[in-house]
């Protein structure tokens, strides 16, 4: 059985409304000090109205099937803030590709995590991320890997199937590419 830990770190994003952005990771490793460090490492970037909260607890999953086995507690609870007193754009922001070595159905098997609203100084005249700021999220990301806390989960093809699983990360790139987000809400 290969156990996982689900650990979903929660934003308050001002417009827009709240979020999530779920990290797993293996059932014996705490990652929640190293969310911590990398959301304090990128807070610069982000708007005061911009909260994350990293739980100290969760739920604990059967990674081949998703079926939730347990929970798990202990873990270092953070609340980490925006810092930067400033205008933003609303929904638009960079992303982070989390790279692993494994290869699913013939493709590469990565992750991915939003980070969203950017401040209107993360953007340079071309309308991407500022090489500074791109420079600060991929330290952060780079610290994030090197702490080998977290995991890529792949859900099962479909519901009873047994094809899920997870792989370290072996790498991350923040892309300088402006992403944004839609609400599904009306």
């Amino acid at each position: 059985m290969s156990v996982i830990r689900r650990v979903p770190v929660s934003w308050t994003t001002g417009v827009g409304g709240a979020g999530v952005s779920v990290f797993y990771s293996n059932d014996t490793d705490d990652a929640t000090a190293s969310l911590g460090t990398f959301f304090n490492a990128i807070k610069s970037s982000f708007p005061t109205a911009v909260v994350w909260t990293i739980p100290s607890s969760g739920d604990k999953l059967e990674a081949t099937t998703g079926v939730l086995t347990g929970s798990w507690s202990g873990g270092t609870a953070a609340t980490v803030a925006g810092t930067a007193a400033t205008s933003y754009v609303a929904g638009t922001g960079a992303y982070v590709r989390w790279y692993t070595n494994t290869i699913r159905d013939g493709r590469k098997f990565y992750g991915r995590t939003y980070l969203l609203p950017l401040i209107n100084a993360a953007f340079d005249a071309a309308g991407t991320i500022d090489n500074t700021t791109l420079a600060g999220m991929q330290t952060a990301a780079d610290a994030l890997v090197t702490a080998a806390k977290c995991v890529v989960w792949g859900r099962p093809s479909s519901p009873g199937a047994s094809d899920g699983l997870f792989a370290g990360f072996t790498g991350a790139v923040v892309p300088d590419k402006v992403t944004s987000l839609k609400t599904r809400r009306s």
